[in-house]
C-alpha cells in the first residue's frame, strides 16, 4: 500500500444535529431554567434546614462537628449553586474555605465558623438573591475574618 486513505464516519448524533427542526439553544435554556425554578422553594427550605444544622454544630462544638460543619457547608454550596443565591453562595463558600484551611490546625476557630453561620442565617432570612446592597459588605467581612485567622 502506498498511501493512507482518510475515511470520514458520521455519527448518529451528528446526523441528528444536522437535521432541520428541533429547539433552539435559547428555547432549551429557557425550558431548563423554568424546570429548575419549580424546585426553588424546596431548595430554599432545604438550605434553611442545612443552616439550622450548622447552628446546632456551633452550639455543641464537638470534634465530630468540625467534619460535619464542612459537609453541611459543602451541601449548601452544592445546592445554592443551582440558583441565583448571590451573597448566600459566597458566604457558604467562604465558610468551606475557612473550615478546609483550618480543620486540622491549631488555628481552628468555632467563633469564626459561627460568624459565617450567622451571616448565612441573615442572608437566608433576607431571601436568597435579594439580600440588598449591604450583603456584599457582609461577604467581604467574612473574607476578612478568614484572612485574619489564616493568612
Amino acid at each position: 500500500m502506498t498511501g493512507a486513505r482518510l475515511v470520514t464516519v458520521k455519527s448518529g448524533l451528528a446526523r441528528q444535529l444536522s437535521r432541520p427542526g428541533g429547539r433552539s439553544l435559547a428555547d432549551a435554556e429557557r425550558l431548563a431554567d423554568a424546570a429548575l425554578q419549580t424546585h426553588r422553594t424546596d431548595a430554599f427550605d432545604e438550605l434553611g434546614r442545612l443552616v439550622a444544622q450548622l447552628e446546632t454544630a456551633c452550639t455543641t462544638r464537638s470534634p465530630e462537628d468540625r467534619v460535619r460543619a464542612y459537609a453541611l457547608g459543602a451541601s449548601i454550596v452544592d445546592l445554592a449553586g443551582f440558583f441565583d443565591t448571590g451573597p448566600f453562595y459566597d458566604a457558604a463558600y467562604s465558610l468551606c474555605d475557612l473550615i478546609d484551611r483550618s480543620r486540622d490546625s491549631p488555628l481552628w476557630s468555632w467563633d469564626a465558623v459561627q460568624v459565617h453561620v450567622q451571616a448565612l442565617r441573615l442572608l437566608h432570612l433576607a431571601g436568597l438573591g435579594n439580600a440588598g446592597p449591604d450583603a456584599a459588605g457582609l461577604v467581604a467581612g467574612l473574607r476578612r475574618v478568614v484572612a485574619a485567622i489564616l493568612d
